[in-house]
């Protein structure tokens, strides 16, 4: 009895020792959230898939995150969460434990809002550009009437198509 305690007892301490060494490199974790238009995302942090935007994350905070979103018809997105000192950090006296864990850094940013290009969207003007936005904009069109979007993101590529020849002035 004796010795199954003790077994249990050193099987516990081992599990904190080494959930703890991660938090002592990595830092506590913090909340953070990511947005996408059109949302239904891809997510990917630091190349590991965390399921579909919009989403709620835990990260630990000592460290930079990559974001990657990927969605069909649309290009890949990538950012970052950057460990930023807080108010904490500014502290002339700080404390081994509180500084090892994290806590004199947050993730900015605590909300990631990315807005996703669509494919759709053309790269030149080409030698016509009222030819070259009548394709695209049909093209879209196409891909409503197909089912392959929303009235929603019609809407949004029609608006980026458009933003991009108003650039091109």
């Amino acid at each position: 009895m004796i010795k199954q305690t003790l077994i249990f007892l050193a099987t516990v301490l081992a599990g904190f020792v080494v959930s703890g060494c991660a938090s002592f490199e990595e830092g506590s974790r913090q909340n953070v959230q990511v947005l996408s238009y059109p949302s239904g995302a891809n997510l990917f942090v630091n190349g590991a898939p965390m399921g579909t935007t919009p989403a709620t994350l835990s990260l630990p905070r000592k460290i930079a995150h990559e974001v990657r979103l990927e969605k069909p018809g649309y290009a890949t997105a990538i950012d970052y969460f950057k460990p930023v000192p807080n108010t904490k950090g500014e502290s002339f006296l700080r404390f081994g434990l509180e500084e090892d864990l994290g806590h004199y850094v947050d993730l900015q940013p605590r909300s990631m809002q990315l807005q996703l290009r669509s494919e759709l969207v053309p790269h030149s003007t080409g030698a016509d550009p009222f030819k070259t936005m009548a394709e695209h904009t049909r093209e879209a069109d196409r891909q409503l009437e197909a089912g392959n979007i929303t009235a929603e993101e019609h809407k949004y590529i029609i608006e980026q198509i458009i933003a991009f020849f108003e650039a091109q002035g």
